[in-house]
């Protein structure tokens, strides 16, 4: 009877460490953490965080005849013209007592992309060809493998990878619209799979975390669209400005210099 007492103790106390979700962020995150232990490194932080993409895919070259119709891929004659936002979830490991760090992240990026128009021949009729214009949504997710340095208590700086997996737009009717045909092949083409780069500073305040960044595609978002049989050459690159906003679900206390454990933090 006492062994089963004990062993019921024990059952109702592993079952209130998960009662409150910061208990939880910190089971999970000391979990996720465990392949990492072995290399000296400590679990930091885990968070997630919401950012403001002001984004540019600038396609070259600017015009493309197909024919028919004319592709203009920078109708607007704009740049950072395109918004959109990130999700993203990540934990932070501490590199043995050093003030380095590895940031993983999961993430969802949608933002608005490139203005096109489409010019058709102009009807003998008229004087003037017709235009329809269109912006494609860039979703994407993601994995970083971000690596960072704390340059002050509260400041860091961070670079590294991120791998995307592109999701391209659904295929659209053309019946009525043979123009939709070039949009149809401009979505198709986008790559599924892209490498970019990141780059950042950012600053904590208690269990806040923001951060501004620039990305850059390593490869392109896009080379060559297909049209009625024939390849034409369309190199599409993706470069971002994220503004980040984190709060951090879980964070460890932080551990003095050695030598100076006296002192407080």
């Amino acid at each position: 009877m006492r062994i089963l007492l004990s062993w019921l103790k024990k059952i109702k106390f592993a079952g209130s460490i998960f009662i409150t979700p910061r208990k939880s962020a910190y089971w999970i995150g000391l979990l996720a953490s465990l392949p990492f232990a072995a290399a000296g490194q400590r679990l930091e932080a885990a968070g997630a965080s919401i950012s403001l993409n002001v984004t540019q895919t600038k396609a070259r070259p600017y015009v493309i005849p197909t024919g028919y119709y004319t592709l203009y891929t920078n109708a607007d004659y704009a740049e950072y013209d395109d918004l959109g936002y990130r999700l993203a979830a990540y934990v932070r490991w501490q590199i043995g007592q050093s003030s380095f760090f590895v940031q993983p992240e999961l993430g969802y990026t949608s933002s608005r992309g490139q203005t096109y128009q489409i010019a058709s021949k102009p009807d003998p009729r008229f004087p003037f060809p017709d235009f329809e214009v269109f912006s494609p949504i860039i979703r994407r997710g993601e994995l970083a493998a971000l690596a960072g340095w704390h340059t002050g208590r509260h400041t860091y700086l961070m670079a590294g990878p991120v791998l995307a997996i592109n999701q391209r737009e659904a295929v659209l009717d053309t019946t009525n619209h043979t123009s939709l045909n070039v949009y149809n092949s401009l979505n198709q083409s986008v790559i599924r799979v892209q490498l970019l780069g990141q780059v950042g500073v950012g600053v904590t305040f208690g269990r806040f975390d923001f951060n501004l960044r620039l990305e850059q595609s390593l490869t392109p978002y896009s080379n060559s669209f297909i049209l009625n049989g024939t390849t034409y050459s369309y190199r599409q690159q993706i470069r971002q400005g994220l503004a980040t906003a984190g709060f951090l679900l879980y964070k460890a206390k932080p551990q003095p210099a050695p030598g100076r454990e006296q002192y407080p933090y």
